[in-house]
């Protein structure tokens, strides 16, 4: 199966998103999305333009990039909700769906479908440091380690990697990533 074969999506978007609430405290709620309705595509498409001014055209969504990417259970796309409002969104994919990219393939752990690249995790600019991106961070860390996954992975700008815990690594450094004008690192990132 290609990779444009196991993105495509198999129908329209509901009326209303289907999700299933993973965590909730007072007005903020966490969402693994099982479907996308299409306003709240919409709402996903305008936050990822927010990348925009920060790494350049090619990091924003559009209708095709959310429908390949909001393909539950074939990714894993969760939403942060601030009274029903989608705020954030983080996107884990396994790393085996990726086996047409030559950093896929030489992640040490690919084949192993214990590694779950984190393709996306954006946040409107009113929330980014309200401390909601770090909870649906951490939700999302736990719910895989829950079903089994070892790692997670992804591109992250230069030096943001050194944040993370102490045991993850970098893998590959590429400048120009994307086309953003910044150099991203590859890096990998135990579950233990």
């Amino acid at each position: 199966m290609t990779q444009l074969e196991f993105f495509k999506s198999k129908s329209d978007p509901p009326a209303k998103s289907r999700t299933q609430l993973i965590a909730q405290s007072m007005h903020f709620t966490i969402e693994l999305v099982e479907s996308l309705s299409s306003d709240d595509a919409e709402r996903v498409i305008a936050i990822s333009e927010e990348l925009v001014e920060l790494f350049g055209k090619n990091t924003a969504f559009t209708k095709k990039t959310v429908r390949r990417y909001f393909n539950y259970p074939k990714t894993l796309p969760f939403v942060g909700k601030m009274r029903g409002e989608v705020i954030g969104i983080l996107i884990g994919i396994p790393i085996e769906n990726f086996d047409d990219k030559p950093w896929a393939t030489a992640d040490p752990h690919f084949g192993q479908y214990n590694t779950i690249y984190t393709y996306a995790f954006v946040f409107t600019e009113k929330y980014r440091k309200s401390g909601y991106a770090k909870t649906l961070k951490r939700v999302y860390l736990s719910w895989l380690k829950k079903r089994g996954y070892q790692f997670v992975s992804g591109h992250v700008k230069e030096n943001i990697s050194k944040q993370f815990s102490p045991a993850t690594y970098i893998l590959q450094k590429f400048p120009n990533w994307r086309e953003t004008q910044h150099v991203f690192e590859y890096y990998i990132r135990p579950l233990a």
